[in-house]
């Protein structure tokens, strides 16, 4: 029952943006536009907007009385609008809001958002089916809810940043366009290596959500947390290598996917949000490589016992920071920098005590060991 109102209401919301207009304060070339605060406007719904026909340009300023207003954004301008073809959308867009172009199904081919777009709201590109390529800008920072839900059409995602794309919030797959594509290009090429760089300490939530392309995949040292779902239902995933600081994979990361090898550096299993992670192939058949000495501290926690583990890697070297491979006076200068808070903690390699804290004794510890003192 309280499923069947949430779904009554969310048509009764379609319903009333459908058959109204926004508030707007002039129209320039026939479409409205709205005055912000900040002096910029945004497109907003007319008539005009939701009838218009072929191929539409969002321009970068529009004039009204004399005065030159740059457009920033847009929202709900062409809800329901099944007559537009292509969409061209200005430099100076910074947002597209809720249901801009919700079932807008006369759109066909590549959809380009500009560099400079840094939300997309929720139901945005919903239901424009006939899309069948988008193109992410390193500068987006959000998609709201169900951004591209039901873009059935797509077949790529094109970026040009990948740190910017694994940093990037989704709420959930259906944001994600990825999830409708199942390829990923970057900068031209299809990813199917996956190296993730060391300035990143998380992967998102739903970042890969089923790349039916990838192959393989590496985090470098840099990162902490593997988001929820972030590879689900990656089917050609058959090798993953964990950087040695990987603590906590949520749940249903590696779900589906048909891993047959993976590479863990971290010293201590990484804690498993739920028993999902590692669910979907066969698990015994997995053989996992972990650091020498330490296969007694992933025996002891599940499901990585159900591995066939294997302690062949070489363990990270104690005092190493920074992960330079190196242990120095710079190690030095990086573990100061946590104990003050100017960089984030990572215990697993600053903890040289061993007593579960990062603090000025790991310091003496890691003079000594510089010194060769034991």
């Amino acid at each position: 029952m309280k499923k069947i109102l949430m779904v009554a209401a969310m048509l009764f919301t379609c319903a009333q943006i459908a058959w109204s207009y926004d508030d707007s304060d002039f129209e320039y070339d026939n479409f409205a536009y709205y005055v912000e605060e900040d002096g910029t406007v945004t497109l907003v719904s007319n008539y005009y907007s939701r009838t218009c026909t072929g191929p539409v340009v969002i321009p970068d300023r529009v004039l009204n009385k004399g005065r030159y207003y740059t457009v920033t954004a847009i929202r709900n301008a062409f809800y329901g609008n099944q007559n537009i073809t292509a969409v061209t959308i200005g430099k100076n867009i910074r947002n597209i809001d809720e249901y801009s172009f919700y079932s807008c199904k006369g759109l066909t081919g590549m959809l380009t958002i500009p560099e400079g777009v840094t939300n997309i709201g929720k139901f945005a590109f919903g239901l424009c089916n006939g899309l069948t390529g988008v193109s992410i800008p390193k500068s987006l920072k959000s998609m709201g809810n169900y951004a591209f839900s039901d873009c059935e059409g797509l077949t790529v995602v094109y970026i040009t940043d990948f740190a910017a794309w694994c940093r990037l919030h989704f709420f959930s797959y259906e944001d994600n366009p990825l999830s409708f594509a199942h390829h990923l290009y970057l900068n031209g090429t299809e990813l199917q290596k996956l190296e993730i760089p060391d300035d990143i300490t998380d992967i998102s939530n739903f970042a890969f959500y089923e790349c039916t392309s990838l192959q393989s995949m590496s985090t470098g040292d840099g990162v902490d947390t593997i988001g929820y779902r972030s590879f689900w239902c990656c089917s050609n995933l058959r090798t993953i290598t964990l950087g040695k600081n990987v603590k906590y994979i949520k749940d249903d990361a590696f779900y589906n996917t048909a891993l047959t090898e993976i590479y863990s550096y971290p010293k201590k299993a990484p804690v498993l949000e739920d028993y999902g992670v590692f669910e979907g192939f066969d698990i015994y058949s997995v053989t996992c490589h972990v650091p020498k000495g330490c296969i007694d501290n992933y025996n002891k926690d599940y499901p990585w016992y159900w591995f066939n583990l294997v302690d062949d890697l070489d363990a990270p070297a104690d005092g190493d920071v920074n992960a330079d491979g190196k242990v120095n006076v710079s190690d030095v200068t990086a573990l100061v920098n946590m104990i003050l808070g100017v960089i984030p903690k990572n215990v697993d390699s600053a903890d040289l005590t061993g007593d579960g804290k990062v603090n000025v004794s790991d310091v003496t510890a890691l003079i000594n060991i510089i010194l060769g003192v034991h």
